[in-house]
């Protein structure tokens, strides 16, 4: 025991349901024990951070875009005419949304695939 390579010990406490989901993934991964499985989790594993900003933008964005198409909806119902702006308006706003979602598609892309 003296010249163990891991020396240092943790504990953690789980409830019932927790410890039932932690076998049942420790089985899922095919580790022997659960010191292994903790290893493998611990170490093998990459953590990532997300930054959830863009997305928060592009929910403006579609908020913005679906509240002018609300509105043009009711004065077309209303009047019975819809203007070549309104049109132009949304095409633009749906130009600049899909740019912004190509830009966070590529980024996620380029992140994943190990290039940056």
């Amino acid at each position: 025991m003296a010249n163990r390579i891991r020396n240092e010990r943790l504990e953690i406490k789980l409830t019932e349901e927790e410890k039932a989901l932690f076998e049942e993934k420790r089985k899922l991964a095919k580790c022997r024990n659960m010191s292994h499985f903790i290893r493998k989790c611990v170490l093998e594993k990459e953590i990532y951070q997300v930054d959830l900003e863009p997305f928060r933008d592009l929910q403006g964005l579609l908020s913005n875009a679906t509240n002018n198409i609300n509105q043009i909806a009711k004065r077309v119902n209303s009047t019975g005419i819809i203007y070549k702006d309104d049109i132009n308006d949304i095409k633009n706003q749906i130009e600049y949304f899909s740019k912004e979602l190509w830009q966070i598609h590529s980024l996620l892309l380029n992140r994943t695939s190990g290039g940056d």
